[in-house]
C-alpha cells in the first residue's frame, strides 16, 4: 500500500469523526481504536491553533495573515503525528503548501458551522 493510500486512510478516519461516527469505526475496527484517537487529537490541536489565530488576527481582511501565522505551528503537528513517523520530508516546499492547505480547510470547516449549533467544551472540566 502506498504513502497516499494510507494518510488517505487517516483522513478518512478524520472525516468519520468529524461526522460523529468515530465511536463507530471504534466499534467496527478496535484494532484501529489507537489511530482514530491519535487523528482526532491531531484535527483537534489543529482546529485549537486555527481559533487561536482567528482571535489574535480578528481584523476583516487578515486571512493571509492568519494563515501566515497558524501554518508553521500546523506544520509542528504534523512533524509530531504518526503520519510522518519514520518517515523523511523530502521536499520541504511541497510539505509546507501542504499544511497551509490543511489548516485552511480547518479554517473553512469552522467558518461552515452555523453560529446557532457551536458548543463550546471547557477543556479544563
Amino acid at each position: 500500500m502506498g504513502l497516499l493510500k494510507k494518510i488517505a486512510g487517516y483522513i478518512g478516519q478524520a472525516t468519520a469523526i468529524v461526522a460523529g461516527f468515530g465511536p463507530i469505526f471504534t466499534a467496527l475496527r478496535p484494532q484501529d481504536a489507537g489511530t482514530v484517537q491519535t487523528v482526532s487529537a491531531d484535527l483537534a490541536q489543529i482546529a485549537d491553533i486555527v481559533m487561536l489565530m482567528e482571535t489574535a488576527f480578528a481584523a476583516p481582511g487578515s486571512g493571509a495573515q492568519k494563515l501566515q501565522a497558524s501554518t508553521p505551528a500546523v506544520a509542528q503537528i504534523i512533524l509530531k503525528s504518526s503520519l510522518l513517523a519514520n518517515h523523511k520530508i523530502e521536499k520541504a516546499d511541497l510539505f509546507q503548501k501542504g499544511c497551509a492547505s490543511i489548516a485552511s480547510g480547518v479554517a473553512d470547516v469552522l467558518n461552515s458551522l452555523h453560529a446557532d449549533n457551536v458548543q463550546v467544551q471547557d477543556k479544563a472540566a
